[in-house]
């Protein structure tokens, strides 16, 4: 059994929920009995391979548990997959995989690009560093339900507006339905980020009253634009709030959302290929530091 978890890799459970994406993608194409099951058995396959990975990473790592930006990504992915099955299980017809099963795999490839060095760990960061994790995948996710069900919104809005006949097998939850979920995920993403981004501050203050030479300048790119995207969530959980009862109120939240879907994606991809310091293993920022000190000098 060691063996066989030992042996489960990423390609395992990224297939699985390939293939399931496939399935769900053939639901516009032809009907068939036996599709449902199966697109259910390979997405339940993908996330039991997933949660074995997760969990021998956590068992096997001499570092804090899941404490890389690898195992980050991979979290929010693995807390989608769930997601998707849940609600594909209560609403089989409802399409939620053509919404939500993208975002999985998008998750996990950005965990390939990540790092899988683990942040540096000290008592004091292990605190806030486990709060700053959690708040963020929060936040995250959030944000991706939010999005999933206001693109979702929009489509079933269009539809019912054109007065098209729904698609045999392929029912959207109700207008309202959609809008009470894009509106609470809008307030929730919003009061995680903020604390993420609150306990992200005082992990580095930690950091830098410590001497650790892992600490982030307070210019990153990171911090810079993980503070822009904060002010904005603020801002759409507002409107959210306040436009609740308004007519055009649904859809103007739920263009909000997806616009805040892009503006995580953007982060995500700076964060991953652009210049910063935020999640950078402790051996390159002594290299760094090291580095601007010998030019300080010279």
């Amino acid at each position: 059994m060691v063996t066989f978890v030992s042996g489960i890799s990423i390609v395992c459970f990224a297939a699985s929920y390939g293939v399931a994406f496939l399935f769900e993608i053939s639901r516009l194409i032809f009907r068939s009995g036996l599709r449902g099951a199966a697109m259910v058995g390979f997405a339940a396959a993908g996330f039991m391979a997933h949660t074995l990975f997760l969990g021998w990473r956590a068992a096997t790592e001499q570092a804090v548990p899941l404490s890389s930006a690898f195992d980050w990504y991979l979290l929010a992915a693995w807390s989608l997959a769930a997601g998707y099955l849940w609600l594909t299980l209560a609403n089989p017809r409802t399409p939620v995989g053509l919404f939500m099963l993208p975002v999985v795999l998008g998750l996990i490839c950005a965990a390939q690009w990540a790092s899988r060095e683990p942040f540096s760990q000290s008592p004091a960061t292990q605190v806030w560093g486990a709060i700053h994790g959690i708040f963020n995948l929060l936040g995250s996710v959030a944000v991706a339900i939010g999005a999933v069900s206001a693109l979702m919104w929009l489509i079933q809005a269009d539809r019912l507006g054109k007065k098209e006949p729904p698609i045999r097998g392929f029912r959207m939850p109700s207008l309202e339905k959609l809008a009470q979920i894009t509106s609470r995920t809008a307030i929730i993403a919003a009061w995680a980020t903020g604390a993420g981004f609150a306990s992200g501050l005082v992990l580095n203050a930690v950091n830098r009253q410590r001497g650790l030479l892992d600490t982030v300048p307070w210019t990153d790119p990171v911090v810079v634009r993980m503070g822009a995207l904060v002010v904005w969530l603020v801002i759409v959980a507002i409107v959210a709030r306040v436009m609740a009862r308004s007519p055009h109120g649904s859809r103007r939240v739920a263009i909000l959302s997806m616009i805040s879907f892009g503006l995580l994606v953007m982060s995500i991809v700076w964060g991953l290929l652009g210049n910063t310091r935020h999640g950078m293993p402790p051996q390159q920022v002594f290299r760094v530091h090291s580095a601007s000190r010998w030019v300080v000098h010279s």
